[in-house]
């Protein structure tokens, strides 16, 4: 009997120690959001799936995620835990042999950013539970949390004035480039629009008929640089970054309405996007949800560093614009570049309209150019 039990509890230790060193064997863990791209405060799903791979059941096995530190999970929010940099959400389950755990959360983010879910700490019993091993999962999942349309109707209506008067003067003002037939010379039309050859051919003088300016384009210009003769005490940064945040949720209001209007723009700003591929700061003129999409994207990843000065953004402006494109400027104050900004209107004979933060707290910061004065 003796015998008996010594060979058992040898044997138990044996399956003890084997399960313990197995426990994690074989065990795979990844995650997904449902979606890249969010609103601030939208619900999305966190899909976590946990995989037994191998031949022998995990009897224990708690999962310890790294959630980001702002997430709320409705229902759950308790069984949040915070920590240094991120919140922890706990999950404990067995798994049988190839078996896979699938969990699903509702969660929502309430500030535009970028959020990153940085893997787990796993836990492996042994199946007396007496001891447990531990491993740490690394993974790198982000979601990008877009900035908030801006909501004042002062926008829409400084919008709406702003292209409307530019769309009816397109029609008045005629293109020179663009010829599309002759007509007889009245004694009205300048000598240069008199065509010789074709005089010639009709035994009588007539001129050029030009067709009217092309469509409309505009360029939205962001700027995230902020001159100031403070001091950057606290309060004064969260001030600026206030200011910077309504500067992204302007953008993202202009691009809509532009968008709705069904006119062509393209985005320049001189604001750095965290975790961006590619060169995010120039995106060429384009219209529709792919294009519109890819600013919203780096707008919610953009950050209150600037990658250049404003003036050298607007001398960028100035080279590739055309002559009668025009521009959307948002930046948290104007006063420190009207010279440059009144530069790029008469270089492109086109309008700005400048949109600031007052605009959304005070009614005001629509300040078009106006012809022959300065921008304000």
């Amino acid at each position: 009997m003796i015998i008996f039990l010594i060979i058992l509890a040898a044997g138990l230790y044996a399956a003890q120690r084997l399960s313990l060193q197995f426990a994690l064997k074989g065990i795979t863990y990844d995650v997904a959001f449902s979606q890249p791209l969010v609103d601030p405060g939208e619900e999305f799903a966190i899909t976590t799936t946990v995989e037994n791979n191998k031949a022998l059941p995990v009897t224990f096995l708690s999962v310890e995620e790294k959630l980001p530190a702002q997430i709320a999970l409705p229902g759950l929010q308790d069984q949040l835990y915070s920590s240094r940099d991120c919140a922890l959400f706990t999950t404990s389950f067995y798994l049988m042999p190839r078996q896979q755990y699938q969990r699903r959360l509702t969660a929502s983010l309430p500030v535009r950013g970028r959020y990153l879910l940085q893997g787990c700490t796993m836990h492996g019993g042994d199946f007396l539970g007496i001891s447990e091993t531990v491993e740490y999962y690394s993974l790198h999942r982000e979601i990008v949390v877009m900035p908030a349309p801006a909501k004042s109707p002062s926008l829409g209506e400084a919008l709406g004035g702003f292209l409307g008067d530019i769309s009816v003067n397109r029609f008045i003002v005629e293109d020179p480039v663009l010829t599309i037939g002759f007509r007889e010379y009245t004694g009205r039309e300048p000598q240069k629009s008199i065509s010789w050859a074709q005089s010639a051919r009709f035994n009588r003088l007539m001129v050029k008929n030009y067709d009217h300016t092309m469509d409309l384009s505009v360029t939205v210009v962001l700027n995230v640089e902020f001159y100031s003769d403070l001091a950057a005490q606290d309060q004064d940064l969260e001030q600026i970054h206030s200011q910077v945040e309504d500067c992204f949720s302007l953008a993202r209001s202009a691009c809509e309405f532009l968008e709705v209007k069904g006119i062509k723009y393209s985005f320049l700003t001189n604001a750095t996007a965290a975790g961006a591929l590619g060169h995010w700061s120039s995106v060429g003129e384009g219209l529709g949800n792919s294009h519109f999409y890819s600013i919203l994207e780096g707008l919610g990843r953009a950050t209150y560093s600037y990658s250049c000065p404003f003036s050298h953004t607007v001398e960028q402006a100035i080279r590739s614009a055309e002559q009668g494109r025009c521009h959307i400027v948002i930046t948290p104050q104007e006063q420190p570049w009207q010279s440059c900004l009144y530069r790029l209107r008469e270089l492109t004979n086109g309008q700005v309209c400048i949109l600031t933060p007052q605009l959304l707290h005070q009614g005001e910061g629509f300040a078009p150019a106006q012809e022959g004065g300065p921008l304000s």
